[in-house]
């Protein structure tokens, strides 16, 4: 093939996906053990708007085994984000998330907090790998 052919066609390709919404996890989700709460946010940081997309949760032990993971989970429908724009839940009690295994969130003082915005892939976006925020917290 010959360069001018190919070239048009690169430049035209990353201009299309250079142009989709990036869902991206705001680092440093609050989370109070007292009211035994956490509260996320999700940005769009890319060049259009995200629709509609489902995020996960998930409380782990620190020490947990990637194997072991979700120890507990809640999922959150997270509504359409314009550009540039962020999404911030309400406080999520731990109560709401799935039955621990082999976890008490009730007395947790440390966890390993994992958010995944986007876990089922709803939104096409410019980048996919970095939707995930995993932390000891």
């Amino acid at each position: 093939m010959n360069k001018y052919f190919i070239t048009p066609v690169v430049i035209s390709l990353l201009g299309i996906l250079g142009c989709r919404p990036n869902l991206v996890v705001k680092p440093d989700p609050e989370v109070d053990y007292g009211a035994k709460t956490v509260k996320i946010s999700i940005s769009n940081i890319g060049k259009k708007a995200a629709g509609t997309q489902l995020t996960y949760i998930e409380i782990n032990a620190v020490d947990a085994n990637d194997a072991d993971k979700p120890q507990s989970q809640f999922s959150v429908s997270v509504p359409a984000i314009d550009a540039g724009n962020t999404w911030e839940s309400d406080e999520i009690h731990f109560s709401k998330f799935s039955s621990p295994r082999g976890l008490d969130l009730m007395t947790l003082t440390e966890m390993n907090l994992v958010v995944r915005a986007d876990a089922k892939n709803m939104v096409k976006e410019s980048n996919e790998q970095d939707n995930v925020y995993d932390a000891d917290r």
